[in-house]
């Protein structure tokens, strides 16, 4: 049969006998994370006889059952095929060619990612009009990339394992995982921080660009699948430095469905964690009511397509401290969204989708309201089209809102904390602290293009380019102005003797800032997939990007050029087969400057900070009013941000470069004839520069570096006598460990360039290095089980965690205290707080009938590593003695409570441990036939936390209270525990 008859042939052959019969394998819900694109999946394979010998010229043609449209392409010499940018879902692959009979593999699932199969063609002499259907075509290694991860079919998961409604659990059950602080939650990928991720929601990038931490919050049943990358990532990914999160939502297909779940979490079903120094746990009330409702179908059958959603919740918790304060929290605003996709002809298709994530969540604190609101409309169309079998293109526009606006009924009441007795009170004010106006907007373009050619092997080059352009709006001042915080100094008194022994005094401070500040991401890239030979593949790639991130009043304050990040890896097939791979990669990730430093750093903002001592009484107690109160003398002022709009070049180094992260990962996996895979991957990470905000003016006893560094200079405007202006407040941001190069002003407001080596200075550079041996084993769901397993042992140390603190709960990213003054570095190089040595974790199902699927999920992971944090108290003029911000503990030195040489830094993480975290969930689920619905209604309860484990997690980690000699009693006290256990209850059914 001639090749060219093919199509018309496929039209006749579908009421001919079907001579060979197939069994489909059922569908995992968990696959290796390959072959990169933000948006779609690729299809790969290789046509083989018989006899197992590569067909080439072969035509395959890949037809959507879900929606008709169909992709053709031809192999080649090899027998190999690559068709990228395919849609999610099931098709059926016909082959043909000369001299063999036409065969066609039914219900091929393509997932997000890479999708590898070996295709085999009868070679016996071809009747007329015979198609010959085969079972479940053989599922081989992907060798279009080196990614590590998992993705995931998230309705699979949520019908069959026990895990959270969200998009973190669903990224915890990936190894290399873990949960961030509970100051600010998200999670950790490979030792970075929780701000350092990438979040992509149908090809958009939808990250919290202000901290980087998080993103849009989408409901669990509108994802069809997630794909977590942990490392390994080819070019198109980028402004990250932790790993790449990539969602797609779900579609409508030829075939009418809908559904509807309902899931309670009772405030009965919640046991307690045990009681804190911090908060009475035992009175905690949780409970979640939360729907979902969607529908999907054609709209024009095989052209238009439509997925809508809504989801109707309310979340509600109480929680009570130890002093008695009560908070209350209830989010009640609904999530709706939905998918439309048009097939323009074949190989062309539209995608528009919309969801709207506003929420408002009401606070209220002693009965004073607040409400934080958040969220807003996201859209995003995309377009894909297969011009030839060997050039694809895809373009992409979208655009989001986010609201980031808190205000409450105490606006106009100063915010008040008493401190005094060593616990953290509060007393007045909006309960937030501050009020603030803000809104966010990120407008998205991107065109990628896939080219497939024969040059010394099969290549498939990938090539793309993207811009972002974002806008933050902020304006925040303190609750009715000022925040007033009560102390008491300790036996030696407080602030360097200006307060006396055991005396109540007072901070106030003031802040007003504000504006419109403007960012632009701009990047281009190149992969190459290259198969050298049939079993040698290169993975070549460049990645450059470029940021700029402008002041309040519009100018560029950081303009970070042709940053270039290389791509490398191989991909090796020991057996010949496909079944197995060694591979190995180096890869290099930059990480934009968040708009947290924009509004902070280089918009109008007046900060200030003074210390006055308080009229008192017998034991040196004030007993005033504290909202208005009687000031004494103001013994300290310090100006932490001065107002005005600075001058660009006054606030960032001149040789400034963008944090960066260099990766290396060996790793190897084998696919055994029963399905089941092992794998196993080797990962050491490198941080490079980081950005951070460094103090060089000082204050109080915190000596000025600038006046240091010009008394060994003899300009007229900077000598011993003459001391320039630096910065903002005196922070300028630099790459800690390198020199400084910056304008300075001197006292007429001219500008001269300075340039203070970083010996002068004496900050180290930032470090974090990460090692992991990462063992998988995952056995897909079929006759009735399916399991994934892992092991993986770590190490994170370094002096710098990331974006975040997590000691001090700050996620002020890009300018958090790691770096503010010289001698708090002293002593930070250590176990970073994402540390676990070992983390154990199995997640699966059984369904001993048809109508039961019993789920399970466990995790076992070792301590995190505390050390103490205290005041500077060495005394010599590196650091400010004010501020428990420091590896510094004197005072617990001193009083035997920790073992330490007084004087020297007691370090990060060697000081004590957390618990081990423990935990197993389980999850039953009944269904029950309905000739009305055709799944039927599932009747399901999770238990998280089935043996009630109250692992110890979190900890007081600072051994001072903000005031050198002054002990805090609750150093090494727990703050938190695991989550207890709890009951989930839900029903469902999808028709």
């Amino acid at each position: 049969m001639n090749i060219k008859t093919f199509s018309a042939l496929r039209a006749s052959a579908a009421p001919l006998a079907l001579v060979v019969a197939g069994i489909t394998a059922s569908a995992a819900f968990v696959a290796p994370a390959m072959a990169q694109d933000v948006t779609a999946a690729n299809l790969s394979g290789t046509v083989v006889d018989d006899s197992g010998k590569a067909v080439s010229g072969a035509m395959v043609e890949v037809t959507s059952i879900d929606r008709g449209s169909t992709r053709t392409t031809t192999t080649s010499a090899n027998g190999t095929f690559s068709l990228p940018g395919m849609q999610v879902g099931t098709y059926n692959v016909t082959v043909m060619a000369d001299g063999y009979t036409t065969t066609r593999s039914e219900n091929v699932r393509v997932g997000l990612g890479g999708n590898n199969y070996d295709f085999t063609v009868s070679s016996e002499a071809p009747a007329t009009g015979e198609i010959v259907v085969r079972g479940a075509p053989v599922r081989k290694v992907d060798f279009s990339g080196t990614a590590t991860g998992i993705v995931f079919d998230v309705q699979k998961v949520a019908e069959t394992v026990p895990v959270g409604r969200s998009i973190e659990a669903i990224q915890l059950l990936t190894p290399q995982v873990t949960s961030g602080d509970t100051a600010f939650g998200g999670v950790s990928i490979a030792g970075s921080s929780v701000a350092e991720n990438v979040y992509y929601i149908n090809g958009m990038n939808i990250t919290n660009f202000r901290t980087f931490v998080g993103g849009t919050t989408v409901p669990f049943e509108f994802y069809d699948q997630i794909q977590v990358k942990t490392g390994g990532y080819q070019a198109e990914f980028g402004r990250n430095t932790g790993g790449a999160v990539i969602a797609l939502t779900r579609s409508g297909s030829n075939t009418f469905h809908g559904g509807f779940n309902v899931y309670y979490q009772p405030e009965w079903g919640y046991e307690q964690a045990p009681d804190t120094y911090a908060q009475q746990n035992s009175k905690d009330k949780r409970e979640v009511i939360e729907g979902n409702i969607w529908a999907s179908g054609p709209i024009i059958k095989d052209r238009l397509f439509f997925f809508g959603f809504f989801n109707p919740r309310h979340y509600s918790q109480t929680d009570v401290a130890d002093n008695g304060d009560v908070t209350t929290r209830v989010i009640k605003d609904p999530f709706y969204g939905g998918k439309v996709d048009l097939n323009l002809f074949d190989g062309h298709r539209v995608e528009a989708t919309y969801f709207n994530d506003s929420q408002n969540e009401d606070v209220e604190l002693n009965g004073s309201p607040t409400t934080n609101y958040s969220g807003g409309s996201n859209y995003i169309v995309k377009y894909t089209g297969a011009f030839t079998d060997w050039f694809t293109l895809s373009a992409l526009y979208g655009k989001s809102k986010f609201n980031q606006t808190s205000a409450g009924a105490d606006d106009s009441t100063p915010y008040v904390l008493d401190g005094r007795t060593g616990v953290l009170n509060y007393i007045a004010g909006n309960p937030a602290g501050t009020i603030d106006t803000g809104r966010d907007q990120r407008t998205n373009y991107r065109i990628d293009a896939d080219l497939s050619f024969t040059l010394l092997g099969e290549h498939n080059l990938r090539a793309g380019w993207d811009l972002e352009k974002l806008q933050a709006d902020n304006f925040t001042i303190y609750s009715g102005g000022t925040y007033n915080r009560y102390y008491r100094s300790g036996a030696s008194g407080a602030l360097s003797g200006l307060i006396a022994p055991n005396t109540d005094y007072v901070r106030v401070r003031t802040l007003n800032s504000g504006g419109s500040f403007q960012s632009e991401n701009t990047a281009f890239y190149i992969q190459d997939s290259w198969d050298v030979t049939d079993r040698v593949n290169l993975s070549i790639g460049v990645r450059n990007d470029k940021f700029v991130n402008k002041d309040g009043l519009g100018a560029p304050f950081t303009e970070l050029k042709n940053q270039w990040a290389p791509r490398l890896g191989i991909n090796f097939d020991p057996t010949g087969d496909k079944t197995a791979r060694i591979s190995a990669f180096y890869g290099r990730y930059y990480l934009p400057v968040a708009a947290n430093t924009n509004i902070r750093l280089a918009g109008s903002e007046t900060f200030l900070q003074d210390w006055y001592s308080l009229p008192t009484g017998a034991g040196g107690v004030y007993s005033g009013d504290l909202i208005n109160p009687t000031l004494g003398t103001k013994v300290l002022a310090e100006v932490l941000s001065p107002g005005g709009v600075s001058d660009p070049s006054t606030l960032v180094s001149k040789n400034i470069k963008p944090q960066y992260l260099d990766e290396f990962i060996v790793g190897g996996e084998y696919n055994f004839p029963n399905r089941m895979k092992i794998s196993a991957n080797f990962t050491y990470r490198k941080l490079g520069a980081v950005l951070e905000d460094v103090d060089l003016d000082g204050s109080g006893n915190y000596d000025s570096v600038i006046a240091a560094f010009c008394a060994t200079q003899s300009q007229s405007w900077c000598n011993g006598t003459s001391v320039p202006t630096i910065g903002s407040g005196g922070y300028v941001l630099m790459n800690p460990g390198k020199d400084l190069i910056v304008n300075v002003s001197d006292d007429d407001g001219n500008l001269h360039e300075i340039t203070m080596p970083a010996s002068f200075i004496g900050l180290p550079e930032a470090k974090r290095t990460y090692w992991a041996a990462e063992l998988k084993w995952e056995r897909p769901f079929e006759n009735g089980w399916g399991l994934t397993a892992s092991y993986v042992w770590s190490r994170s140390k370094g002096n710098y965690e990331g974006g975040v603190k997590s000691d001090n709960g700050q996620d002020d990213t890009g300018l958090t205290q790691d770096f503010d003054e010289i001698g708090w570095v002293d002593g930070s190089n250590g176990y970073l707080p994402n540390h676990r040595e070992h983390t154990f974790k199995v997640f699966g199902n059984w369904k001993p009938t048809d109508r039961w699927n019993l789920g399970f999920n466990a995790l076992i992971q070792s301590p995190r590593k505390f050390g103490c944090i205290g005041t500077y108290s060495v005394g010599d003029g590196r650091a400010t003695d004010t501020l428990a911000s420091s590896w510094y503990c004197d005072a617990q030195i001193a009083a035997g409570n920790i073992d330490g040489t007084l004087g020297k830094p007691v370090g990060r993480g060697n000081v004590f441990s957390s618990d081990w975290n423990k935990r197993v969930d389980l999850s039953f689920a009944y269904t029950i036939p309905m000739e009305s619905i055709a799944g039927g209604i599932t009747l399901r309860a999770d238990v998280f936390n089935v043996f009630n484990f109250k692992s110890k997690l979190d900890f007081n980690e600072f051994g001072d209270l903000d005031d050198v000699d002054t002990i805090n009693p609750n150093y090494r006290a727990v703050t938190g525990y695991q989550v207890p256990r709890y009951f989930r209850f839900g029903v469902s059914a999808n028709f």
